[in-house]
């Protein structure tokens, strides 16, 4: 689970360069963190300081932890989308845009 937090703050760093002058995203992937919690809980959760928290008794969590290429990916646009939702600043337009470039990202 640590490889693949870490792996998924880089990536979300990188990322949040191309809507920093619209939304500062580099503390979501920053403060990423993970607990155990219910197993039929949600698999991402924000906190109330904005921290987004993996679910690591969740069955997903396991299977993106595997090590298997694009696993962070998956995690990153999970995490773009969930703050999409909860943050009036990002748009649907920024979340588009993020979303383009880690695809980019994946087949370059």
């Amino acid at each position: 689970m640590d490889a693949l937090i870490s792996q998924v703050r880089q990536l979300g760093v990188d990322l949040a360069r191309n809507v920093a002058d619209k939304f500062d995203l580099s503390p979501v992937f920053e403060g990423l963190t993970h607990a155990a919690g219910a197993k039929k809980g949600r698999l991402l959760d924000i906190a109330e300081g904005g921290q987004v928290i993996i679910n690591s008794a969740h069955p997903m969590a396991g299977k993106l932890a595997d090590g298997k290429p694009g696993r962070a990916m998956v995690l990153a646009s999970a995490i773009i989308s969930l703050v999409n939702r909860a943050e009036k600043d990002l748009t649907d337009e920024h979340q588009r845009e993020l979303h383009k470039h880690l695809l980019d990202s994946m087949v370059s």
